[in-house]
């Protein structure tokens, strides 16, 4: 079934002014149906030689501080190696099995800018590098666009390369993708279990000082319309890519998504942009492609 053949129901559409809580009310009233749910395909890819995996996770914490902390925190995590790198103890439970091996991290290139920041990081078996896959990766860490408490969302771009060869591509199919989006998965909770850890959560009066001095949308035509976006964890881009796609739709004011929920608030023009554009657009960016 196409993802558009979900929006058979009628449209939430209110005032300007209306608020996330205000929808996640009404999302828990028998009105449920009324709301919107657009579910996406995993952002999982196959090339010749290499599997390519995108994973997420999103923290409670302001940009700013996350990525400055992250950046101290992945330079000095675990202990340095001959040769360059940092051993580091991977463990993951594939199959309900749990499993530790020792990686060697590599971390490169940490830059960060006003919305996002990007480290290369790279990992390998430390004891048996040519028996488990090498992986090479881009960790991410973007702004997300939220009215109230600020959310970061924490990715991985990966590409993997299965041991072996032909065997170890066998094998890849058999288990090995499982061990690695496992072993993705745990680094990437791990990293969001460490910020929510050692960094501090804003104040509440911030938080809502902050809300306040955004942009006011004086457009009187503008509505509200509220949708939920389901797989954030795993979906093309994650939350700040949803929030990007919806942005750049025509007639598109303001974008305001909570990560954690999937609840998204999207200001509008109806008459330039409708639940359909969103939803193909939504369709295209989580397939790869680019907006028509």
């Amino acid at each position: 079934m196409h993802v558009r053949d979900l929006y058979r129901k009628p449209t939430v559409t209110v005032g300007a002014d209306a608020t996330l809580a205000d929808a996640a009310a009404l999302m828990n009233k028998e009105a449920v149906g009324a709301v919107e749910v657009i579910m996406h395909a995993m952002a999982t890819s196959t090339t010749r030689g290499w599997r390519h995996l995108e994973r997420y996770a999103y923290v409670e914490r302001d940009y700013d501080e996350v990525w400055s902390w992250l950046a101290g925190h992945l330079s000095s995590l675990g202990d340095p190696l001959p040769g360059g790198g940092r051993s580091v103890e991977l463990r993951i439970r594939p199959g309900g099995v749990k499993v530790s091996r020792p990686v060697r991290l590599r971390v490169h290139g940490f830059i960060g800018g006003d919305q996002r920041a990007r480290a290369a990081l790279g990992w390998a078996d430390a004891a048996h590098p040519r028996a488990f896959p090498e992986l090479e990766a881009e960790l991410e860490i973007v702004r997300v666009p939220h009215d109230g408490a600020p959310f970061t969302q924490l990715g991985i771009l990966a590409r993997y390369r299965p041991p072996l060869g032909p065997l170890g591509a066998l094998g890849d199919r058999l288990a090995g993708a499982e061990v690695v989006d496992a072993s993705l998965t745990t680094f990437l909770d791990e990293l969001a279990e460490a910020v929510g850890n050692h960094v501090t959560p804003p104040l509440l009066a911030a938080q809502a000082e902050d809300s306040a001095s955004g942009e006011h949308d004086d457009n009187p035509n503008n509505r509200r319309l509220f949708l939920t976006v389901d797989g954030l964890a795993v979906r093309r881009g994650g939350a700040a890519g949803v929030c990007e796609t919806l942005a750049a739709l025509p007639g598109v004011a303001r974008v305001s998504l909570n990560p954690f929920s999937g609840l998204a608030a999207v200001d509008h023009d109806p008459t330039r942009c409708g639940l359909e554009q969103m939803a193909a657009a939504l369709d295209e960016e989580a397939a790869g492609r680019p907006p028509a």
